[in-house]
């Protein structure tokens, strides 16, 4: 691999928001970041108290995960939705994260599409999972007959869906802010593996890409519905950015180390100016993220030694 690497970073989802800029920065920095994401749960205000205090400290923030400032109502799967006053306020929302991201500098935006409008049914195959074991009959049944409901509804989601993101895409052209549609980890949810086809060739000649979470294809894989390695082996090419996290069985944005996911298959996609953040939940300790890096530091290209500021 040629070139230097993106140093790895840590968003916010861990620690934000509730802690004054200082602090939570204090936190990222303590364990070695100098870069971050913003989740989405800074107001505008916030997010810029945020950003100058951390080039105070010689901190960047990289990315913002969209919505971000967060909007009210929540919009998180508003840009499939079919209901135009929704769809609409989703993509105002969206619009406002890339014009906050040139306004602070971050490199780029996570973006979830939203959903194909069914019920969910993801509660029921990981039961069945339990109690029949994995690719069981019972299992399988329950897969086909879920993903045969997604594939019946969908279509007027995913029209709106890629309307959407090609006006973000339109919107973000020429400011220096790539979007990157991340993989979900709900088989009913916008993209699909085949439907992130669909997405690029839509957004093609914008600065619109693919967003890989690492737990997110775990997942997807563990209940059947796909290869996890079958995302990247797709769509790397197009890659934006990776959230690294930790997965075991339905649980997942662990620290690398806590769960099973194969961070060894993950690595030969990385390219050098791929986005590589750490997303993990609260629950997660201070200790737990060093044993993360200590995980990651043998596959160099996760970014571990240019990332982590050394103590003096």
């Amino acid at each position: 691999m040629i070139g230097v690497t993106e140093p790895i970073g840590l968003s916010t989802s861990w620690n934000g928001p509730g802690a004054s800029p200082e602090r939570l920065l204090h936190q990222h920095r303590d364990l070695g970041f100098r870069r971050l994401e913003a989740y989405a749960h800074f107001s505008l205000d916030a997010l810029r108290g945020l950003a100058d205090t951390a080039r105070e400290c010689e901190m960047h923030i990289a990315s913002l995960h969209a919505p971000c400032p967060v909007a009210s109502p929540p919009t998180w799967d508003w840009l499939a939705s079919t209901n135009p006053s929704e769809s609409s306020r989703a993509v105002d929302a969206h619009k406002a994260t890339i014009d906050a991201a040139v306004e602070i500098g971050a490199k780029a935006i996570v973006i979830h599409l939203g959903n194909s409008g069914v019920s969910s049914r993801q509660a029921a195959i990981y039961d069945t999972i339990a109690r029949y074991g994995r690719l069981s009959d019972e299992h399988l049944r329950l897969r086909d007959s879920a993903w045969q409901e997604r594939e019946n509804a969908k279509g007027p989601h995913l029209q709106v869906a890629l309307q959407n993101i090609r006006a973000l895409g339109e919107h973000a052209r020429g400011s220096g802010v790539r979007l990157g549609v991340e993989c979900r980890d709900n088989y009913f949810e916008i993209p699909s593996l085949d439907e992130f086809a669909d997405v690029l060739s839509t957004c093609d000649g914008l600065p619109v890409g693919y967003w890989h979470d690492a737990g997110h294809g775990a997942k997807l894989d563990y209940l059947g519905f796909l290869a996890h390695e079958d995302f990247l082996r797709r769509y790397a090419p197009r890659i934006v950015g990776m959230h690294i996290h930790d997965t075991r069985t339905g649980r997942d944005h662990l620290a690398p180390g806590q769960g099973s996911t194969d961070f060894a298959m993950l690595a030969p996609y990385l390219r050098p100016d791929t986005i590589r953040t750490l997303e993990l939940n609260r629950q997660v300790t201070a200790s737990e993220i060093t044993h993360a890096l200590d995980v990651l530091e043998p596959l160099e290209v996760f970014g571990i030694r240019e990332g982590i500021l050394v103590s003096s």
